[in-house]
């Protein structure tokens, strides 16, 4: 139970329910954890257990990769890794990644970096995760390295993050050309503390997400700043600064796809747990595919052609999207065309607004260009794109126009690519496990009906079964990347995260204030124990798990229940 995820508590209950009662359970709460903490300091150094871990999911998956870095004293300072289907879905859908450091934290509050993206199916996609020991530039330049190294040298085209300075310094040392957008959310975030007037964050939320122009957007935030009297705020100031890092309006051109824990786990159960959850995420999006490749949208408008098309190429989600533009087009007015020697120019305007916009055609190559540049933005050709096709009377969208990671065909590997050679995508993995499970369910119902088919099929089995398992263990006889080492590594020191006070940490894991005496101004003990005030020489000091050197096993336990109670769940 406790390796799937659940907590202590729960499987008592769980205990208690199968028992008929919390009073016919043999054991108690304290119990559990004194179990649980047995068989953690029976084993091997959490770090060596995590390692070994990664290792088996290397049997399983030949393309898993994870480096760790030490620290002077062998202790754990960085880890990253990351499975096959993470270097897949960054090979496809790798042009935009999240970069985000502010998730929960493990048993050694060391942050839990994600390395995230958005599919075709517009949902979430990780590609990669890292446990750090310290949230600086030193580090998180190591880790881009890293991933830099499991993803073949591919480098994404846009990053986004929380704003974080030594995030921004790392990114630009090792990703030069990308471009880099600060997070909506956080933004959000920060503009309610830093601002707090609820009027100027409906402005403030319209120039961030807003589908505006550079004017708009500079009528509306000056307007803002004015009417609530915000000119010498610093925080406006900083933002304005910095607004071609985070505005639509300033941003567009570049290609974002519209991206805008458990703590108390010691490492190895962190990451089992943490493939686990990929796991589940990864099932959700084979669905979406299913329903995608064998479902029929519902069509709502008359451009009967283009419509039909945009439907039998795109995935469901962005088909929805294009249709809402194929909507519109019909308020898209040509106003004039001229024809050039390399293309031809239309002007184009909205039915009863008195802006206009260019869109060039180039004939030879069938490429189409707006000044709007929404199509580079989102990856999907604007209604003004999309008047001049109905214009042109065109009954496909140029190859031009559409944007392989919006298809069907997104995750289809191409034939010639040889980078993720021998691996299989979840789906083609589902349809070959079900086909080879009839295949056995047959056989075995054959074979099982007379005693001679069955020894002599069962014979062949163990041979192929024997067979196939040595040639994977001759395929995957390699070390782990970073590995090699074969002495045992110590775990890492807990960490003090950005902004946090003076804080002990128990041994499970949480934040625990520290108290001192009220007489001494000392801390590990009270006023009715000072040495000071009553004569007693014992000085009851904490260790760096912040727990009492005298406690026995099952006051330590105990007090874990306590905190466990009183804990979080992200």
């Amino acid at each position: 139970m406790r390796s799937s995820g659940l907590r202590v508590p729960t499987i008592f209950r769980a205990f208690a329910n199968q028992s008929g009662g919390f009073e016919m359970v043999g054991f108690q709460v304290k119990d559990i954890y004194n179990a649980i903490e047995k068989q953690r300091r029976a084993g091997a150094s959490d770090t060596d257990n995590a390692l070994k871990y990664l290792q088996m999911l290397k049997r399983r998956d030949p393309c898993m990769f994870w480096k760790y870095s030490l620290d002077e004293q062998r202790r754990l300072h960085n880890i990253f890794w990351c499975d096959g289907a993470s270097q897949y879905d960054f090979n496809v859908f790798g042009d935009v990644m999240g970069f985000d450091a502010t998730y929960g934290r493990n048993k050694y509050k060391c942050p839990l970096v994600i390395f995230s993206g958005v599919d075709h199916h517009m949902r979430t996609v990780v590609f990669g995760c890292a446990v750090l020991s310290k949230e600086e530039e030193e580090s998180y330049v190591w880790l881009l390295r890293a991933f830099l190294e499991a993803m073949k040298g591919k480098a994404p085209k846009s990053v986004i993050t929380d704003g974080d300075q030594a995030m921004k310094s790392a990114i630009k040392a090792v990703f030069p050309e990308a471009h880099h957008r600060l997070c909506s959310w956080h933004l959000l975030r920060n503009a309610t503390a830093r601002v707090g007037i609820p009027r100027f964050m409906t402005k403030f939320r319209l120039c961030l997400m807003g589908d505006l122009e550079v004017d708009d957007f500079e009528d509306i935030w000056n307007d803002a700043v004015e009417e609530f009297g915000l000119q010498q705020n610093s925080w406006v100031k900083d933002m304005y600064e910095k607004k071609h890092m985070w505005s639509n309006a300033y941003i567009r051109g570049k290609f974002f796809t519209g991206l805008k824990i458990t703590s108390s786990y010691n490492l190895r159960e962190f990451i089992e747990h943490f493939q686990q959850y990929l796991e589940f995420m990864r099932r959700r999006l084979v669905v979406a595919d299913y329903k995608s490749a064998y479902g029929e949208p519902v069509v709502k408008t008359r451009l009967e052609e283009l419509k039909r098309f945009a439907a039998a190429v795109y995935i469901r989600e962005v088909f929805v999207l294009f249709r809402e533009v194929l909507l519109l087009a019909s308020n898209v007015r040509v106003v004039s065309s001229k024809k050039t020697s390399t293309c031809t120019l239309f002007e184009v305007a909205m039915y009863c607004q008195g802006r206009s916009w260019n869109v060039s055609w180039g004939e030879i190559d069938d490429e189409f260009r707006c000044s709007c540049l929404r199509m580079e933005s989102f990856g999907i050709p604007c209604v003004h794109i999309v008047g001049v096709l109905v214009r042109l009377n065109m009954v496909v969208i140029p190859g031009s126009l559409i944007l392989g990671r919006w298809t069907k065909k997104a995750k289809q590997p191409p034939i010639n690519n040889h980078v993720f050679s021998g691996e299989i995508p979840d789906a083609a993995y589902m349809s070959m496990h079900a086909a080879m499970l009839d295949d056995c369910r047959e056989l075995v119902k054959l074979s099982c009906s007379n005693f001679e088919d069955y020894f002599e099929v069962k014979t062949k089995i163990a041979n192929e079964r024997d067979a196939l398992r040595e040639k994977i263990r001759k395929r995957l006889a390699t070390t782990a990347e970073g590995g090699g080492d074969d002495a045992s590594i110590h775990d890492p020191p807990r960490a003090r995260h950005k902004g946090c006070g003076r804080h002990v940490v128990t041994t499970r894991g949480r934040y625990r204030r520290v108290q001192r005496c009220r007489k001494c101004g000392k801390a590990g003990h009270n006023a009715r124990r000072c040495a000071t005030g009553n004569g007693d020489d014992t000085t009851h000091e904490l260790d760096a798990f912040g727990s009492l050197h005298n406690m026995d096993e099952s006051q330590e336990a105990e007090a874990s229940q306590q905190m466990e109670y009183n804990d979080l769940s992200f």
